[in-house]
C-alpha cells in the first residue's frame, strides 16, 4: 500500500495519508478521513470547553451551581446531585432512527435536550471551579487535572499541591507560573525541568537546586545565570532581590537571551522511538502526537496519556484501538465520542459513564445496546447499527467527528479559540456559532499600575478589592477575540500563596495569563529541518558523533520553524553537549 495525497475539505490545502493510517482505517472500518489532521483537531477542539465557567440554575432542582454550558445553552443543564441521581432517566430523551435523516442531525437533536452535567469530574472537595478533573480538594479554575489539592489555576496537572498558574505539571508542590515540570519544589518560573528545588527562573533542568537564571543544567547547585558561584554568594544575591513585576520581568529577559544560546533539543522530552511530535515522554512509533506519555502506535493527537494504538486522539487517557476521540477515557473501540468515560465499542457518543455498545447516545450511564437513547435488545442493536453505519457512509458521515455546527459549544468557548483564534467575523464566514457574553462592566476599585511593590507592600484587604487588567491599557490588542476579563479579584486563598512564595500580585486577569503561558509553548505543528550543529559555526564543548566533518546530516521534524531564533540540534548532538 503507498501513501495518498488528498485535499482537506476544509482549508483546501493538500495533505498525505501514510501506508500505516490505511491499515488501520481498514482494520476499524472507516474510510479515509476528508480533512488535514490540523482541521479535524480543530474541529475535535470546537466540542470542548474548558475554562468558560458561568452560573445558572440547575434545571432540576433549580439551585444555583457553576456549568461550562452558558445561560443561553437551548438544553437542560443538571448539577452534579441531580446528574447522577434516580430522579430522572435519560432513556426518556430517546428517539426512533429516521432512515431518510441525517444522522448527525438526529444526534443534534437528542444532544440538545438531554440533560447534560454542568461540570465534569469525580470526587472534588470545596473545588467548585473545576472540571475534566478527579481527586482535587481547595482547587480553584483547574481543570484537565487529577490527584491535586490547595492548587489554583491550571491544567493538565497531577500529584501535585499548592501550586498556582501552572501548566502540565507532575509530583510538584510550592510551584508558580511554570510549565511541563516533573518532581519539582519550591521554585517560579520553571519550563521544562524535573527535580529541581528552591530555583527560580530555569529552563531546560534536571536535578538542580539553588540555581537562578540558568539553561540546560543537570545536577548542578549554586549557579547564577549558568556560571558557578559559592554558597555563600549565591544566598547574598539571592536575598537582596526586591520581588517586583519590574525585577522579574528583567529576569526573564535575560533568561531568553541565555535560551539563545544554548542548543536545544529539537523536541521536548525524552525516550522515544520512531516518533515525531512534541512534549513526548516514553512514546512509541507514533507520529504527529503532542503532549504525550506512554503512547504507542499512534498519529495525529493531542494531550494522550497511556494510549495504545489510536488515531486522531485529543484529551484521552487509558485508550486502545480508538479513533476521533475527544476527553475519553479507560475506553476501547470506540469511533466519534466526545467526553465519555469508561466505555467501549460506541459510537458518537456524549456525556456517557460505563457504557458498551452505544450508538448515538447522550449522558447515559451504565447503559447498553442503545440508539438515540432508545434501548434495544442485543440482536436489534447489531441490525439498526449496521443500518445506520451504511447510511452514514451513503451521506459520506461515518468516520468522521461530529461536526461544528452541532458542537454544544459556541467557537470562542471551546478550546479551538486557544489554539486556532479567530475574529468574530471570521468564525461566523467559516460557518461556526458565536457566543456573545454580556458587556463586562467591572468597576475596578484599584488600577493594576497602583500595585508596583513587593508583595510585603500590598495591603491585606486587596481580597476586597477589583483589580483592573493590564491587558486593557493596549490600544491594539485584538479584544474581539481574546477572552480577557478586564478585571479580576485576588483570592485569599491566592494573595496567602503569594506572601508565602514572596511573589507579587500579578497585574493580568487569569484569562490573559493562561494565553500568556500557552505562547511560551511551541505549536502544535510540524516543520523538516537538519541539525544545526556545525563545528564551524558552534563551539561545542564535546566531541560528536559528525566530528571531524563539520556539520551533522541529521533531519527531523520539529515545532520549532525556520525563522526561530534558537539552535536546534538533533537528539544525538543534544545530549553530547547537555546530557
Amino acid at each position: 500500500m503507498i501513501s495518498e495525497t488528498k485535499t482537506c475539505s476544509n482549508c483546501k490545502k493538500t495533505f498525505v495519508i501514510e501506508p500505516d493510517d490505511f491499515s488501520y482505517y481498514a482494520q476499524i472500518k472507516v474510510p479515509s478521513p476528508t480533512q488535514c489532521p490540523r482541521c479535524r483537531y480543530q474541529r475535535r477542539l470546537i466540542n470542548r470547553n474548558e475554562w468558560n465557567f458561568y452560573k445558572r440554575t440547575c434545571s432540576l432542582c433549580g439551585e444555583n451551581m457553576i456549568s461550562i454550558y452558558n445561560p443561553d445553552y437551548p438544553g437542560p443543564v443538571y448539577c452534579q446531585p441531580c446528574f447522577w441521581s434516580d430522579k430522572w432517566d435519560p432513556l426518556q430523551y430517546g428517539k426512533e432512527y429516521e432512515p431518510n435523516r441525517l444522522f448527525f442531525d438526529q444526534f443534534k437533536e437528542v444532544r440538545f435536550r438531554t440533560p447534560k452535567i454542568a461540570l465534569a469530574g469525580f470526587r472534588r472537595v470545596n473545588s467548585e471551579y473545576t472540571n475534566q478533573a478527579q481527586d482535587l480538594k481547595n482547587c480553584y479554575m483547574i481543570v484537565a487535572s487529577d490527584q491535586s489539592e490547595d492548587y489554583l489555576y491550571g491544567n493538565w496537572n497531577a500529584k501535585s499541591k499548592f501550586c498556582c498558574d501552572c501548566y502540565a505539571v507532575e509530583e510538584c508542590e510550592l510551584l508558580y507560573e511554570s510549565l511541563n515540570c516533573k518532581s519539582c519544589y519550591k521554585g517560579s518560573y520553571l519550563e521544562h525541568c524535573e527535580s529541581c528545588s528552591d530555583s527560580y527562573f530555569l529552563y531546560d533542568c534536571r536535578g538542580c537546586n539553588n540555581c537562578f537564571g540558568c539553561v540546560g543544567l543537570r545536577n548542578k547547585s549554586y549557579y547564577w545565570f549558568n556560571q558557578p558561584i559559592s554558597k555563600e554568594e549565591y544566598k547574598k544575591r539571592f536575598n537582596e532581590i526586591l520581588w517586583t513585576k519590574d525585577n522579574i520581568n528583567k529576569f526573564r529577559a535575560e533568561l531568553r537571551n541565555l535560551e539563545q544560546v544554548h542548543p536545544h533539543k529539537y523536541y521536548q522530552g525524552r525516550q522515544i522511538v520512531s516518533s515525531s511530535g512534541d512534549y513526548m515522554e516514553n512514546v512509541k512509533n507514533s507520529r504527529q502526537v503532542f503532549n504525550a506519555r506512554h503512547t504507542e502506535d499512534i498519529s495525529y493527537s493531542q494531550d494522550a496519556w497511556r494510549v495504545k494504538n489510536g488515531l486522531d486522539l485529543t484529551e484521552v487517557a487509558f485508550n486502545e484501538m480508538d479513533y476521533e476521540l475527544e476527553g475519553v477515557g479507560y475506553s476501547s473501540h470506540n469511533i466519534g465520542c466526545s467526553k465519555t468515560w469508561n466505555t467501549s465499542q460506541s459510537y458518537y457518543t456524549d456525556n456517557c459513564f460505563s457504557c458498551d455498545y452505544i450508538f448515538g447516545g447522550v449522558s447515559l450511564h451504565k447503559k447498553k445496546y442503545c440508539i438515540l437513547n432508545r434501548q434495544y435488545s442485543n440482536e436489534e442493536y447489531d441490525s439498526l447499527k449496521t443500518q445506520i453505519i451504511e447510511q452514514m457512509h451513503s451521506s459520506k458521515e461515518w468516520g468522521e467527528f461530529l461536526p461544528a455546527s452541532i458542537s454544544s459549544f459556541a467557537y470562542n468557548e471551546s478550546l479551538a479559540q486557544d489554539y486556532f483564534p479567530l475574529t468574530k467575523e471570521n468564525a461566523l464566514k467559516h460557518g461556526f456559532r458565536w457566543y456573545d457574553r454580556p458587556t463586562r462592566d467591572y468597576k475596578a476599585t484599584k488600577q493594576h499600575n497602583e500595585i508596583t511593590g513587593t508583595i510585603d507592600e500590598v495591603a491585606d484587604d486587596i481580597s476586597k478589592q477589583i483589580v483592573s487588567c493590564k491587558t486593557q491599557d493596549d490600544t491594539n490588542l485584538k479584544k474581539d477575540y481574546l477572552s480577557c476579563a478586564t478585571a479580576f479579584r485576588i483570592t485569599p486563598a491566592e494573595f496567602q500563596f503569594y506572601k508565602k512564595m514572596k511573589l507579587p500580585i500579578p497585574d493580568k486577569c487569569f484569562p490573559c495569563r493562561l494565553q500568556d503561558r500557552l505562547g511560551l509553548r511551541n505549536p502544535r505543528k510540524l516543520w523538516p529541518r537538519k541539525c544545526m550543529c556545525d563545528y564551524k559555526i558552534y563551539p561545542n564543548t564535546a566531541k560528536h558523533a559528525h566530528h571531524p566533518e563539520g556539520a551533522c546530516l541529521n533531519e527531523f521534524e520539529t515545532s520549532y520553524s525556520l525563522d526561530r531564533p534558537e539552535i536546534i540540534y538533533c537528539e544525538s548532538c543534544y545530549n553530547s553537549e547537555v546530557v
